[in-house]
């Protein structure tokens, strides 16, 4: 039977103090091992959403890109048009119908359509009339827009709509 504390302690084993710092300094470390892990996956699933956004970003931008070079296409299938038939088109199937790919009159963003053409213009026309636009906001709010000197401006739905307005007054008042 036990008699005293000490005994106790000494049947069961003495702390050895060493062993106890050791331990101490082994779950300090462990510690600060786990943080350290804890903010590198933090880190990473931060870096990795914004490499997510940067990518969206970039698709969004390229769209807008391919949609402006569709753009300059139909700009530069016009002006062969034109060269050819000594006017432009009455209407952008008719560039179709003359070889154009159709392909090229539809904006490639996933909301994008069908470009909108003001027909009624010759090469004597303000080279600040809309020729080509879209009427759908595709690029973040923004819209292409094609002028007659083959300039290509992305505004809001608003700028492009009165953009157009102004083109449709100088054609009419020119009749």
């Amino acid at each position: 039977m036990i008699k005293s504390k000490k005994e106790f302690l000494g049947q069961r084993g003495s702390v050895d103090v060493g062993k106890l710092v050791g331990i101490v300094i082994s779950l300090i470390i462990l510690g600060l091992f786990c943080f350290a892990a804890w903010w590198v996956i933090k880190s990473t699933s931060d870096a990795g959403s914004q490499y997510g956004e940067a990518l969206v970003d970039t698709k969004r931008k390229a769209l807008a890109l391919q949609c402006q070079l569709n753009l300059r296409s139909i700009w530069q299938n016009l002006r062969m048009y034109a060269a050819d038939n000594e006017s432009f088109p009455p209407s952008l199937e008719a560039l179709v119908q003359w070889g154009a790919d159709p392909q090229l009159l539809r904006c490639p963003a996933p909301d994008g359509q069908e470009y909108v053409y003001i027909p009624g213009q010759d090469e004597d026309s303000s080279g600040k009339n809309v020729l080509v636009y879209e009427a759908n906001a595709a690029h973040d709010g923004r819209c292409n827009l094609l002028r007659l000197d083959g300039q290509i401006e992305l505004l809001t739905a608003d700028q492009v709509q009165a953009e157009a307005a102004k083109t449709r007054v100088r054609l009419r008042d020119r009749r």
